[in-house]
């Protein structure tokens, strides 16, 4: 094939990008944008169409193994469909905790799982947390935890964005 080489080193580029980002947003909740989390499973479908073309080419010129090229399809296909975010909810186990939600990798439920503390009859038990919850890299996220604490606390110790609000709640929950 003429382009052999060159499209192997890009196909796999594809699949080294596209592993980084999925395992990075499972591993590293929140850091990464959620539309950048949600870019994983395109760039693998874009490897895995251009991996699937050049592996049956490679079938039709009698130089690669058909029963091997279309078993390595079809577990890249398998792979794809577990990347998919509606696939999380059904391969992931039990259900998750209020804690866990607030270290999820979408910006909104980490605020929605603030916004619940301060709700909640032993929200001032889980205070440290939204304490943490207020350095998150996301603004939301940022107010639910201030709003849920003022909330908690029954008074306004400060504003979280600058260092002598954040000092002050520090001190009272932890």
């Amino acid at each position: 094939m003429p382009f052999g080489p060159a499209l192997a080193v890009w196909l796999y580029v594809m699949l080294g990008g596209s592993a980084l980002l999925a395992l990075s947003a499972r591993h590293f909740p929140g850091m990464i944008p959620h539309s950048l989390e949600l870019a994983a499973p395109m760039l693998f479908l874009a490897f895995l169409i251009g991996f699937s073309l050049y592996r049956l080419r490679l079938v039709q010129a009698r130089k690669y193994p058909a029963f091997k090229a279309f078993f390595q399809v079809g577990a890249a296909l398998l792979f794809f469909t577990l990347l998919l975010p509606g696939a999380k909810s059904h391969y992931q186990g039990p259900q998750r905790g209020l804690e866990d939600l607030l270290a999820d990798s979408d910006p909104a439920v980490r605020a929605m799982a603030a916004e619940l503390f301060g709700y909640r009859p032993d929200g001032a038990s889980h205070a440290a947390r939204l304490v943490a919850a207020l350095q998150d890299p996301d603004p939301t996220v940022r107010a639910e935890a201030h709003r849920s604490l003022v909330r908690i606390n029954g008074t306004d110790l400060g504003s979280p964005e600058n260092s002598q609000g954040l000092k002050a709640w520090e001190e009272r929950f932890h």
